[in-house]
């Protein structure tokens, strides 16, 4: 008989990503964790036209960013202590050799290949300083802090001596060659087929800690010219850029920053040599740089726009929860794919073929193979194959509904595993909040499910896939539309599933997510219990300790903190306001490393609803950032959804007064 979802098939469960595809085969990577060292796995396969798999890089920990010029991979791995360095082992057998002996502060990060096999192009970090929150030296040094923007959630404290660098490693030679350094960060993003040029995306302003525009750029490797291919929009934001097969055109996704750091992107078609910004998505209600909000999926790949041929690019977009996926020129683009699912990454593997790294609710990951003309696909490689054959995931079951003032809404429920004729009801709300629940596995959820627990999730105004304007509605008003809509979407699911248990009905949330946990009970008594993790609880406070306050909130409140009525309104939309008003069971879930959400908002609402007799407990874990429940220590994570179990089953029903 099969068996759901247990917390510890965390351990079992495998994804791929990073596909790259080179001569008809296709590299990606597999993902695992090691529970016996309590860490996460990378290794390098490949998959060729008949289905035939086998290892090409296991020789680090992490072995990532596929790359083939001629007959070898490269890539970079992380080996030991030391920090990652670039690698290459031949295509089809052989031992794994190490390209880079770079000074032991520097490391490889991103790696490409030219598609003539000349050239192999990757850039390095380099520096000597050590994020504050990992640093376990006897005799630490002082910091001193002189920027704005100092940290970075899931690293720490952001160096100030560091030097950026992009090399280029010659295989018919074996030299390493410094194209450039600089103080500021950069990303690589593509490479032209003779590798003379490269595209990469950098702060426009990088001296300017308040200037957020982010541009694309073509570097000429050879004259040292760099062209601004994003100059016409001086407060665009660009995540993307990718050069064609001929040198002549750049592929861009990105936006134009008319709504702040969450305006919805479009893919741009612009000359190499720069100029005007040709729009291929205005008239989509799509976001081709989307965000799902997902806890399964490791080291996922950043590309999100490629070259079919010497004219079409192919992309993918977000739409009302899933993934579409379209083909297109210049003169206009179609939708090749509109499958309920997440396209994680994607690969040309030649003009009428693409690989599909892919996950479903009820599918965690695969490599597929996708047709262009017909949209026929076959599955390259599943990596669960075994374990599905043992194992029944829960099917979701999608529902539109509509709000109080009637905005068209949509949700889903996960069933719970079980013969009893009831079921507690878990409200689950997502993170963000400019995210999307949507077509993809979440490992969490299948665990809740398999343990009795219908759980219920929905995207409320301020998700993302569903257009500007629904994107925008939460900006100023956090805590209005968005809460009707998730306890809208309860009331229409308790309705439509009776099997779902209105006596036994509980909350969760992460982040965002623990904001509407903590808002919900400081303004409904419905639910039996609730777990808020990693919350948003003082809107005044994130302002100066969150990586991210200073800017995020101006945005998100529609007002800055110092403006007139701006503590007002910061506190207004606070659930730490409504304290006084909680009865609900509380449980706290903390990372003691989160610097997007830092804990003590979590100690501000526990002390609060603590004092005033509320059946409330806080649990910290340590060496954990804000992303505690997607990447954090896998024990940790298995122990959080444990401690969140704990208390639902601790409360098993609304006490009545």
């Amino acid at each position: 008989m099969s068996q759901g979802v247990s917390a510890q098939d965390l351990y079992r469960l495998k994804s791929v990503s990073q596909a790259s595809a080179a001569n008809q085969q296709v590299f990606f990577v597999e993902n695992s964790i090691d529970e016996a060292n309590n860490q996460y796995l990378a290794r390098i396969k490949r998959v060729d036209q008949a289905g035939h798999t086998q290892d090409v890089a296991v020789n680090g920990q992490l072995n990532l960013q596929p790359a083939v010029a001629g007959d070898q991979l490269f890539y970079a791995a992380k080996v030991g202590t030391a920090k990652p360095q670039l690698f290459a082992v031949a295509v089809n057998d052989g031992e794994s050799t190490l390209i880079t002996t770079t000074t032991p502060n520097e490391a490889v990060n991103t790696v490409m290949a030219a598609a003539d096999g000349q050239s192999v192009y990757f850039k390095t970090t380099e520096t000597a300083e050590r994020p504050k929150l990992p640093n376990q030296e006897k005799f630490p040094k002082t910091r001193h802090v002189t920027r704005l923007v100092n940290k970075a959630d899931g690293y720490g404290w952001l160096p100030q001596d560091v030097t950026y660098r992009l090399r280029r490693y010659l295989p018919a030679t074996g030299v390493v060659e410094e194209i450039c350094q600089q103080g500021a960060d950069f990303s690589l993003t593509s490479v032209s087929q003779d590798g003379r040029y490269v595209t990469i995306l950098q702060d426009d302003h990088p001296d300017d800690d308040r200037n957020f525009a982010h541009g694309a750029y073509c570097l000429d490797t050879q004259t040292g010219q760099m062209v601004d291919l994003t100059a016409n929009l001086i407060h665009g934001h660009f995540a993307d850029a990718t050069l064609s097969p001929d040198g002549q055109q750049v592929a861009l996704v990105g936006d134009n920053g008319a709504a702040g750091r969450h305006t919805v992107a479009n893919v741009y078609l612009v000359a190499a040599t720069g100029g005007d910004l040709t729009s291929l998505t205005d008239d989509l209600d799509a976001d081709p740089n989307p965000e799902f909000a997902g806890d399964f999926v490791q080291q996922a790949g950043s590309k999100l726009v490629r070259w079919l041929d010497a004219d079409r690019v192919v992309f993918v977009t977000a739409f009302h929860g899933h993934s579409q996926l379209y083909v297109g020129d210049a003169r206009g683009i179609t939708l090749i794919d509109d499958t309920a699912r997440q396209i994680v990454d994607f690969d040309v593997v030649d003009a009428e073929t693409l690989a599909l790294s892919v996950s479903y609710q009820d599918q965690p990951s695969q490599l597929r193979a996708f047709k262009v003309a017909d949209g026929a696909e076959t599955v390259s490689y599943d990596p669960n194959a075994a374990y599905e054959n043992t194992h029944e995931f829960a099917h979701p079951q999608r529902f539109d509904y509509t709000s109080v003032d009637g905005q068209a809404l949509e949700g889903w429920y996960l069933p719970a595993q079980t013969n009893a004729p009831k079921q507690p009801v878990l409200l689950y709300v997502h993170g963000g909040p400019h995210a999307n629940y949507g077509e993809a596995f979440f490992y969490e959820f299948q665990v809740h499910a398999s343990r009795g627990y219908g759980v219920v999730f929905f995207n409320p105004r301020g998700s993302t896939s569903y257009g500007q304007a629904f994107e925008s509605n939460v900006n100023g008003h956090y805590g209005e539309d968005d809460y009707d809509d998730v306890m809208t979407g309860l009331d229409v699911a308790l309705a439509k599933f009776p099997q779902l248990d209105a006596d036994r009905q509980y909350i969760a949330g992460g982040s965002y997510g623990g904001f509407m946990t903590t808002w919900a009970v400081g303004h409904t008594k419905r639910f039996a219990a609730a777990v808020s993790q990693r919350s948003v609880t003082n809107w005044i406070s994130l302002f100066g300790i969150s990586d991210i306050g200073f800017y995020f909130n101006p945005e998100e409140l529609a007002i800055d903190l110092f403006a007139d009525g701006g503590v007002e309104s910061y506190w207004k939309q606070s659930p730490l306001a409504y304290a006084q008003n909680v009865t609900t069971p509380i449980r706290l879930l903390h990372g003691e490393w989160d610097m997007r959400c830092p804990i003590s908002q979590s100690e501000e609402f526990f002390t609060a609803v603590k004092r005033n007799g509320v059946d409330a407990d806080f649990i910290r874990y340590p060496q954990s950032f804000h992303g505690v429940s997607r990447n954090g220590l896998p024990s940790l994570r298995i122990q959080r959804i444990d401690d969140m179990t704990e208390w639902f089953t601790a409360h098993p029903s609304v006490k009545r007064d």
